[in-house]
């Protein structure tokens, strides 16, 4: 009985190895962002680590896999521009750490409007986490950028 105790101290000893990031703020974010637009994703993609289309629902991101999860953007307005024009329609690519399904991504996100904050010419978020916001906080970013 005393070894399956020990055994049990030494594993709660080690730390999880979970994935995690710290939130920055909003503040933060929008003073990074290159590009700051509403939009609408009209599509939720996967490339493996070739370029080439992956098309199971059941293909999977995360840790170990060299899938990227992208979003397909139709871009209504443009907030800030900082870096160039912005095109009414760009691809955004996820960040490959996130333990993302494919078609689970497909079905929760195609459709949703929102704000974006993105960065450079390959439009990729701002940061990987918080990058997409309400459209009720369009009033606050406003004023951010104006700041």
């Amino acid at each position: 009985m005393n070894y399956l105790w020990s055994l049990i101290l030494v594993l709660c000893a080690f730390p999880a190895s979970a994935t995690s990031i710290e939130p920055k703020s909003l503040d933060q974010m929008v003073a990074a962002s290159d590009h700051i637009v509403v939009a609408t994703i009209r599509a939720v993609d996967m490339v493996n680590a070739r370029g080439v289309p992956v098309l199971s629902p059941d293909a999977r991101t995360g840790p170990g896999e060299s899938n990227q999860m992208r979003l397909q953007l139709e871009i209504s307005e443009v907030l800030s521009p900082r870096d160039g024009a912005v095109p009414v329609a760009v691809t955004v690519p996820l960040w490959k750490m996130w333990h993302y399904r494919l078609g689970t991504m497909q079905n929760e996100l195609v459709g949703a409007r929102g704000i974006f904050l993105l960065v450079g010419p390959q439009h990729a978020p701002v940061y990987p986490i918080d990058f997409q916001r309400s459209l009720e906080e369009r009033q606050a970013i406003l004023a951010l950028i104006r700041k």
